[in-house]
C-alpha cells in the first residue's frame, strides 16, 4: 500500500479545521485513521496532535523562526519585507507560507518543480525530524529544512510542515477529540481508549493498540506526562460549603509556584509542567532531593521558592526560568523546594484510582522512609515538603484555614474530597479552590496588538497603563503595568478592533500605539516589581474584568495606588528586595 502523503494529511486536517462541530471533526479524522497502515497511523495521529515525536521522547528539534525563514526566503527568492507582511497579516507562519507559495520574487506564481522526487510522505517528515534533532549544526539544519520545503509542491504541504514544526496546528482538534476519533475509527469503547492513553501517554501508540484490540494490555509507563487533576474555582467559603454539600473535605494550602509532576525510576528523574513540557534542567536542586527518595514513583505537587521555613515571592522562580546556565549564586539566592500533595504511582502499583486519603497515606509513608529524613516521623525531608492539610466542614473552618494559608504567604486553599480518585484533566467538584484576590485597577490602554489564530485579523492583545501622578499635574505620564488578552468576548474584541484602528497613533508591525482613550478594569493575582515596565511594577496573571466606557482616561488609577496594593498584606509577591527579572521573552514591541 502507498505510504500516506503530507498533502493528504493536510487536506484531512483542513477539512477538520473547516467545521466548528466536534462530531464532524471526529468523523473526518476517524475515517482517515481507519484506512492507514500501522506506521502511517502512528505518525498521522502524532502530527495531528502537533507532536513531532511521542510525548516521552527527549528529542528536541531546535528549529526556530530564523532557520525556517532563511531556508524559505532562499528557496522562494521572496522579498523579506513581503514575507514579514505575510506573516503579520496571516497571524501564523504556516498560513503565511501557504500564501508565499503562490508568489515568486516578482509577484507571479512561483514554480517549485519537484523534479524526479516522489511525493512528500509522513515517513519522510519523520526521518527529517530525526535528522534535525540529531544535528546541532545550524547550516545542516538549514539544508534539511530547505530540502523539505523544496519538496512541498502544494501550498498546503508547506503550511502543515510549518504547523507541525512549530506545534501550531490551529485546527480546533484537541487531545480529547483525537481520543474520540480513535475510538470511533476502530469501534472501541471510549473509556478503554482514554484509559490506555492515560497509562502510556502516546496517542500514536494508543491508536495502534486500538486498531489491534490490545487496549487492555496497557500498563503505566513512567516518563510521559499525565494530565493534571484540576480544581473548580469558588468565589468564597459560603459557595464552597454549598458545593461540598455536607461532605468533609481536606483543606490544603494553594501555593504560588509552578505545578509540577515528578517521575522517578531508579536514579532517573523527570519533571513536567502543566504544559506537558520537561523542566528538570531548571531545578537541579529539586531533582537531587527527589533522587534521594526511595523507589519508583509519580508525584503531583508544586515547586515553590522556600527558605528558612517560609515561602518566598514567586520572582525567585522567575530568576531561573529560561536560563541555560544556573550558577551557584543563582541557586543559593533562589532556593526552591518541591511540595508534594499527591502520589499516583509507587513501585509498580497504580494508585490514582484509590481514594485521596489512601494516596495521602502512601505519600506520607514515602516521605517518612526517606534516607534524607533524620527523624522517621518527620514528614519533610530536606528539599521535599509535604503539603499541610486539615479537615473542614463549615465556612468558619474554611475561613480559618484560608487565613492560615495567607499567613504562610500562600495564595489560598484547595479543598479536596478525601474519598475522590485522581481524575486527570478533569475539573469537577472533588477539588475546589479559593484564591486571594487583589483589588482591581482602572487602567488606560496604550497599545493594541494583532492576535493569533482565529484572532489574527483582530486587535485582541492590549497593553495598559496607570498615571505616574495626577494627570492634571505638569509632566504627568501613563506608565505601563501589563498586558492582557483574557476577559473580553468576541463581540467586544470586534468593537475594540474598530475603535483602536480609528485611534491608532503609529503602527509597528503587529502593534498599534493608540490614543489613550479606553479604560479597562483589570484584575490580577499579584503585583511584583519590574525593571521592564516604566512603572517599575508588573501585574501577574492580569485579566480584563470590564471595559469602562463610562470612565475618562483621567479617571484611571495612579501609580501610588499600584504601590499601595503592592505593599498590602494580600500581595504575597512583595519582597524586601526587588526581584530579578525573568529570562528575556518576546515583548510587545519585539
Amino acid at each position: 500500500m502507498q505510504q500516506a502523503t503530507l498533502l493528504e494529511f493536510a487536506k484531512v486536517n483542513d477539512a477538520a479545521a473547516a467545521t466548528t462541530k466536534k462530531l464532524q471533526k471526529q468523523a473526518i479524522l476517524s475515517e482517515y485513521f481507519r484506512r492507514l497502515e500501522d506506521d502511517d497511523l502512528r505518525l498521522a495521529v502524532r502530527f495531528t496532535a502537533g507532536w513531532t515525536a511521542g510525548l516521552s521522547s527527549v528529542r528536541v528539534l531546535s528549529v526556530g523562526w530564523s532557520l525556517v525563514s532563511t531556508a524559505v526566503l532562499d528557496l522562494l527568492k521572496l522579498d523579506p519585507r513581503t514575507y514579514h507582511d505575510l506573516v503579520v497579516s496571516s497571524g501564523e507562519i504556516g498560513e503565511a507560507l501557504a500564501r508565499a507559495w503562490t508568489l515568486s520574487a516578482n509577484g507571479s506564481p512561483a514554480t517549485l518543480p519537484r523534479g524526479e522526487r516522489s511525493a512528500l510522505t509522513l515517513h519522510h517528515l519523520a526521518r527529517s525530524f530525526d535528522d534535525l534533532a540529531d544535528t546541532g549544526n545550524q547550516e545542516r539544519k538549514r539544508e534539511i529544512l530547505r530540502d523539505l520545503y523544496a519538496r512541498c509542491a502544494d501550498p498546503r504541504e508547506a503550511a502543515y510542515l510549518s504547523k507541525i514544526l512549530f506545534r501550531e496546528m490551529r485546527t480546533g482538534v484537541q487531545e480529547g477529540l483525537l481520543v474520540h476519533a480513535i475510538a470511533q475509527a476502530f469501534e472501541r469503547p471510549l473509556a478503554s481508549v482514554q484509559r490506555c492513553q492515560l497509562l502510556i501517554g502516546d496517542l500514536g501508540e494508543v491508536a495502534i493498540m486500538a486498531k489491534h484490540d490490545r487496549l487492555g494490555c496497557a500498563t503505566l509507563k513512567l516518563f510521559h506526562p499525565i494530565q493534571f487533576m484540576l480544581a473548580t474555582a469558588q468565589e468564597d467559603s459560603a459557595e464552597a460549603v454549598r458545593t461540598m454539600a455536607g461532605r468533609v473535605f481536606l483543606a490544603e494550602h494553594k501555593f504560588d509556584g509552578i505545578r509540577a509532576q515528578v517521575h522517578k525510576q531508579g536514579s532517573d528523574v523527570v519533571i513536567y509542567t502543566r504544559t506537558m513540557d520537561r523542566c528538570e534542567d531548571s531545578y537541579p536542586d529539586v531533582v537531587a532531593a527527589i533522587r534521594d527518595l526511595p523507589g519508583d514513583f509519580l508525584l503531583d505537587g508544586e515547586i515553590v521558592p522556600y527558605a528558612d521555613g517560609a515561602v518566598l515571592p514567586f520572582a525567585h522562580i522567575q530568576r531561573r526560568l529560561g536560563r541555560k546556565i544556573l550558577t551557584g549564586k543563582i541557586l543559593r539566592e533562589n532556593p526552591l523546594r518541591f511540595t508534594a500533595f499527591d502520589i499516583l504511582y509507587r513501585d509498580g502499583q497504580l494508585l490514582m484510582d484509590l481514594p485521596l486519603q489512601a494516596r495521602r497515606a502512601q505519600l506520607e509513608q514515602l516521605l517518612c522512609s526517606s534516607s534524607l529524613n533524620p527523624e522517621p516521623r518527620t514528614l519533610n525531608p530536606p528539599g521535599v515538603l509535604l503539603s499541610h492539610s486539615t479537615l473542614v466542614t463549615t465556612a468558619e473552618e474554611i475561613d480559618a484555614a484560608f487565613c492560615s494559608a495567607r499567613d504562610c504567604r500562600n495564595e489560598g486553599l484547595v479543598l479536596k474530597d478525601p474519598k475522590s480518585p485522581y481524575t486527570p484533566g478533569r475539573r469537577g467538584q472533588a477539588w475546589l479552590k479559593l484564591k486571594t484576590h487583589l483589588p482591581t485597577l482602572d487602567c488606560v490602554v496604550t497599545a493594541a496588538e494583532t492576535g493569533h489564530g482565529k484572532r489574527r485579523n483582530s486587535l485582541s492583545d492590549y497593553t495598559f497603563a496607570v498615571w505616574d501622578r495626577d494627570p492634571a499635574e505638569p509632566g504627568a505620564q501613563l506608565v505601563n503595568v501589563g498586558k492582557a488578552y483574557v476577559g473580553v468576548t468576541d463581540a467586544e474584541i470586534a468593537q475594540l478592533t474598530e475603535l483602536f484602528t480609528a485611534i491608532t497613533i503609529t503602527q509597528h508591525g503587529r502593534v498599534r500605539l493608540v490614543k489613550p482613550q479606553v479604560v479597562f478594569e483589570i484584575a490580577a493575582d499579584q503585583i511584583q516589581k519590574s525593571t521592564r515596565h516604566p512603572s517599575g511594577y508588573a501585574l501577574r496573571f492580569p485579566r480584563i474584568k470590564r471595559i469602562r466606557f463610562d470612565k475618562r482616561p483621567e479617571d484611571a488609577d495612579r501609580l501610588s495606588r499600584v504601590i499601595e496594593i503592592y505593599q498590602s498584606t494580600v500581595n504575597f509577591a512583595r519582597g524586601s528586595n526587588p526581584p530579578a527579572e525573568p529570562a528575556p521573552e518576546p515583548t510587545l514591541f519585539d
